[in-house]
């Protein structure tokens, strides 16, 4: 039975709906991905990547979800240091796509810098991630936070971003493990 340990940060997500980090894994490398959640995380989503690392992490580890390729310069995530005396953690994050379920995508997560991250404990035994042969068991440093943005679907629906529920991650660590 294989296992890994894996670090994501940043690591942002409008809860059951859409996420978005950078991948640290001792296998795959660094990369960055936004993930489209379609029923649950226990079932396969659509991840954007813009990386050889991120699709080799895919075809390998989930080849059930969907994975999209985007130049890099169509998938950004942007951790910015709080200015002196603003008070909020920033991270701004888009990607234009054309092909998957997105067209195109634009938040801004903000979040209060001096918030105490809690440890929020996450999967285990059974639970599987992406509906893949893998479980994920780890904890996530949470901070609550605002999301403004959208996100413009295909079909041309869209998804605005306002009074959402939001999480930022400061950082957070998972140990997959194959079922």
């Amino acid at each position: 039975m294989s296992e890994f340990i894996e670090f994501y940060a940043p690591f942002v997500h409008v809860p059951g709906r859409y996420e978005w980090c950078c991948i640290h894994s001792v296998t795959h490398g660094s990369f960055v991905c936004f993930i489209v959640v379609h029923d649950g995380t226990d079932r396969p989503v659509t991840v954007y990547h813009c990386s050889s690392h991120a699709a080799r992490f895919m075809a390998d580890r989930f080849p059930e979800s969907e994975a999209i390729s985007v130049p890099p310069s169509r998938l950004r995530i942007e951790a910015i240091d709080p200015v002196t005396g603003s008070g909020d953690r920033i991270v701004r994050c888009r990607l234009s796509a054309a092909t998957g379920p997105v067209a195109l995508a634009r938040m801004t997560f903000l979040s209060p810098v001096h918030a105490v991250p809690r440890p929020t404990p996450y999967g285990g035994a059974g639970l599987p991630v992406w509906g893949s042969r893998w479980t994920c068991e780890g904890v996530d440093m949470e901070v609550d936070a605002s999301v403004v943005g959208y996100v413009r679907l295909r079909d041309g629906r869209r998804d605005q971003l306002g009074d959402d529920r939001a999480v930022v991650t400061v950082g957070s660590y998972g140990r997959l493990r194959e079922r």
